[in-house]
């Protein structure tokens, strides 16, 4: 967000005429402007605040004020600055019944983690109309419980299909040594898709067979250690990049191909794109699409080649230890050794 919209929201008298109009004429852009304003100068994180979070609070409040004040309506069947408890709970209960609001979620079942970052975003936009003083926000309203435990909502990417992906990702072709070292930064160094994109050459110190990540989550920076094979792929990309980037152009990951944005750094929209097309072409299950989950791949590669929760813990840049206990129940290949095992006294 500019200075300039941010000092538009900072005198209190102005804000809150400028959230009560808003939120009476139900003015989407600047009910959106308020809550990034509220994120940025009053959120736990302020400026830290990452742009992946941002976004998907953007849509949790879109897809509120389609379900309040649809679009088409003369009115509202909400008034959003007089919304109790009792209205936020019949949303929450009609996203998990008919599904979003907007075009491209309208009718899709939603599920509960997809409600709870819908809810968080709108749970922050009512902080925002408290900040502004022009509404209280609902108390006691919360998403469903997910009943299927972590590690199988969120599982890693079996041995035998990560190589597979790895050998789709030939060296030879530069758009594939591309992807190859966006996929190896995730799922062998265990970097979250927001810190590949906003890797930086500067970031890379071969010497030391090191990275910094400078822009992890909440803002925290950390070392990561780098394989040499890793070490080798990086070389040829960089030596590749160096003809194909943009002036002045510094991320590691660039476009290629494409009139607008040929050799400037990628996005995170893009790459994830670019993934799902590898895992279609090789006939992946649903379940092991995303980009994430090649961050749970690392975790639970960790893990197994330590055994030790804090290492774990500390290449993945958690602060908690706790966070990393997942990854130890994420080690299907060690689940399928107990069962073979079986087969072995059976016989």
């Amino acid at each position: 967000m500019s200075l300039v919209l941010l000092s538009s929201w900072s005198n209190p008298s102005k804000r809150r005429v400028a959230a009560v109009r808003a939120a009476h004429e139900r003015n989407e852009q600047a009910l959106l402007e308020l809550l990034e304003a509220y994120l940025v100068l009053k959120g736990r994180k302020r400026a830290a605040v990452s742009e992946d979070t941002v976004a998907t609070y953007h849509k949790g409040v879109r897809d509120y004020l389609a379900w309040a004040w649809p679009p088409d309506a003369s009115g509202p069947k909400v008034e959003i600055l007089k919304a109790t408890s009792d209205d936020l709970d019949r949303y929450v209960t009609e996203l998990q019944v008919n599904g979003g609001h907007l075009s491209e979620t309208s009718g899709v079942s939603l599920k509960p983690s997809t409600i709870a970052t819908y809810l968080a975003g709108v749970r922050t936009l009512y902080r925002a109309f408290e900040w502004a003083k022009a509404a209280q926000m609902p108390q006691g309203v919360f998403a469903p419980r997910d009943p299927t435990p972590p590690e199988e909502r969120r599982p890693a990417l079996p041995v035998h299909l990560y190589r597979k992906l790895l050998d789709r990702l030939t060296p030879e072709k530069p758009d594939l040594l591309r992807d190859r070292v966006a996929v190896r930064l995730m799922a062998e160094a265990g970097l979250r898709i927001s810190e590949v994109i906003q890797l930086v050459i500067a970031d890379l110190h071969f010497g030391e067979r090191i990275l910094i990540v400078k822009h992890g989550k909440g803002g925290k920076q950390r070392s990561v250690p780098l394989s040499n094979s890793l070490v080798a792929d990086l070389e040829a990309w960089l030596r590749i990049r160096t003809g194909l980037a943009a002036p002045g152009e510094t991320r590691v990951l660039i476009n290629m191909g494409g009139k607008k944005a040929d050799g400037k750094g990628m996005s995170a929209s893009m790459l994830r794109k670019t993934l799902a097309k590898h895992y279609s072409a090789l006939g992946f299950p649903t379940r092991y699409y995303g980009a994430h989950m090649l961050r749970h791949t690392a975790g639970t590669r960790f893990y197994k080649a330590s055994r030790d929760l804090h290492a774990t813990a500390r290449l993945l840049g958690h602060s908690n230890v706790n966070t990393s206990a997942i990854y130890a129940k994420m080690d299907l290949e060690g689940l399928f050794d107990v069962v073979d095992k079986l087969d072995s006294e059976s016989e």
